[in-house]
């Protein structure tokens, strides 16, 4: 059987820990977006469950890669040590969703008990089967091809692990239009963290806001991204301060205050 495999893989940048809204892509939509799981001698078990909006049936397939984020996003690859998907067991794999139906799928991690401590992660996505042995080129029959509808990622702490973010630097990017802060997690544990921020010129306040979350990965970093200015607000070149905390833990809450300075120059305004 031949396939044709065409991938379209949404942002998870926005996905939350544990206590996710659900989320649509196209007609079918998953809750929860994002799964984080503590390994119990050596297994963390689950389940997602995906929502059929349209008024027809879906022939659904599920599939996995490792993933990590880099300081600008999502990165899906190929390797990783902490891949999780050698260890995930999944029931169903294959399935059929009913129009206006929802059908659960559970899973299973199975850790190796030589594999080392720590955080164990894989994306999970389920990809819509098309047949298309209607199609009149002989060569196509029961071709099948495969489209990525939605997406989740899942986590299993293999270990007593948590995170520990530090807030680096903050500065203007001309070019993308953005107040950026770069947030480091040394932990061993993800997290996602909330952001409220003050920019101030001249110890006035000139705008506040927050972002809702954003995914710092174990041991690695991450630029929180504030678009600006907004519609409707101007920014003139000069020295600015931007102060403000992050939010983080839903268990416990942790918080951590930040402030800098940073400078926007002609060229960041023209560009």
């Amino acid at each position: 059987m031949k396939r044709t495999i065409a991938k379209i893989l949404p942002l998870l940048c926005g996905f939350t820990l544990g206590f996710t809204p659900m989320v649509a892509y196209g007609q079918l939509s998953v809750f929860p977006l994002t799964i984080q799981r503590q390994a119990e001698s050596g297994q963390a078990r689950g389940v997602i469950n995906i929502f059929n909006n349209s008024n027809k049936s879906y022939r659904a397939r599920v599939s996995l890669s490792p993933f990590t984020y880099n300081r600008e996003g999502l990165q899906v690859l190929t390797t990783s040590p902490n891949d999780l998907t050698p260890y995930l067991t999944f029931s169903p794999r294959e399935l059929v969703i009913a129009a206006g139906q929802k059908r659960s799928i559970r899973f299973n991690a199975r850790l190796l008990p030589s594999l080392p401590q720590g955080e164990y992660r894989a994306m999970f996505s389920v990809e819509e089967l098309e047949d298309n042995s209607s199609n009149s080129d002989a060569n196509a029959e029961n071709q099948v091809s495969i489209s990525v509808n939605i997406a989740a990622t899942i986590y299993v702490i293999n270990g007593n692990f948590v995170p520990k973010l530090g807030v680096e630097k903050a500065f203007y990017d001309g070019n993308k239009k953005q107040i950026r802060l770069l947030v480091n997690n040394t932990g061993e544990a993800t997290t996602r963290a909330k952001t409220e921020w003050n920019l101030s010129q001249n110890g006035k306040i000139v705008n506040s806001g927050k972002v809702e979350e954003t995914t710092m990965i174990a041991k690695g970093e991450r630029y929180i991204q504030i678009s600006y200015p907004p519609q409707g607000k101007t920014l003139t070149p000069g020295n600015y301060q931007l102060s403000g905390k992050l939010y983080w833990n839903a268990k416990k809450a942790e918080n951590l205050p930040f402030n800098f300075n940073f400078t926007v120059s002609p060229q960041d305004i023209i560009k």
